[in-house]
């Protein structure tokens, strides 16, 4: 049996070394993302544990209080309710009730509250009945981003005319803009014990978890490992045929 030596063309090394480099890329960024979405779960699983946190520390970097406790004071503006389109709950469409709160403090604005899902009305074709009193009150939730809709088309100036109004996406700039005040980064998830809410089932919104992402980094490093196995069967050459290459190079 002739021998085997390890003899790899330089053509073989440099696609393999561009190939690694992409697969174990593509396996380090899977495997980010699944510490990402699992320290997201752990802060909001921690959350309810940790003490309300107050206003002037979320008006500087709020991220880092995302889903703490909240409780605030201040009034409901049931004149500029939105109603985020295209939510889903239990395979049904609906909105999300997202209602302006102008806050007691002077000069703090206003803050965006979701107060839950409310089912879309398929067959009359008519918005949710979503009113609520402007009484002075204190709500609790937790503090979290706008909500995430993905791709942004259209502008929210051609929405249809009056309040409430049904929109495929949020912006609290155009919002400002509407409520003629400041209106802060960060919504309010109403707390599902309070009071004017709709249906609430607050969780981190993560469309792929982290051991699914974790599934795609293990698919990625297998892919790794078969090129380095690939690479060398490939690059091994009995001694008959390097003579021959000799020769034929000779």
């Amino acid at each position: 049996m002739a021998k085997k030596r390890f003899k790899p063309g330089l053509a073989a090394i440099v696609v393999t070394i561009l190939m690694l480099a992409v697969v174990l890329y593509l396996g380090s960024w899977q495997m980010s993302r699944s510490n990402e979405k699992q320290a997201l779960i752990d802060s909001y699983k921690a959350a309810p544990s940790m003490p309300p946190v107050g206003l002037n520390a979320l008006s500087g970097d709020w991220e880092q209080y995302r889903f703490r406790k909240v409780e605030l004071s201040g009034r409901y503006d049931n004149k500029h309710q939105l109603l985020l389109e295209n939510q889903i709950h239990q395979n049904q469409s609906g909105f999300m009730v997202l209602t302006p709160f102008k806050l007691d403090k002077p000069g703090s604005g206003y803050v965006l509250v979701n107060r839950g899902w409310v089912e879309r009305d398929t067959a009359n074709k008519v918005l949710p009945q979503i009113g609520i009193t402007d009484a002075h009150r204190t709500i609790r939730g937790l503090v979290n981003h706008l909500p995430d809709v993905g791709i942004r088309m259209g502008s929210l100036d051609d929405s249809m005319p009056g309040w409430p109004k049904a929109v495929p996406y949020l912006d609290s700039n155009w919002l400002a803009l509407q409520l003629a005040n400041d209106i802060k980064p960060w919504v309010v998830l109403l707390a599902e014990g309070e009071e004017d809410g709709f249906v609430r089932q607050w969780q981190p919104s993560v469309r792929m978890g982290p051991e699914q992402h974790k599934g795609y980094a293990f698919q990625w490093f297998s892919l790794a490992v078969a090129l380095l196995v690939l690479f060398v069967i490939a690059s091994l050459k009995s001694e008959v045929d390097a003579e021959d290459e000799q020769d034929l190079q000779g």
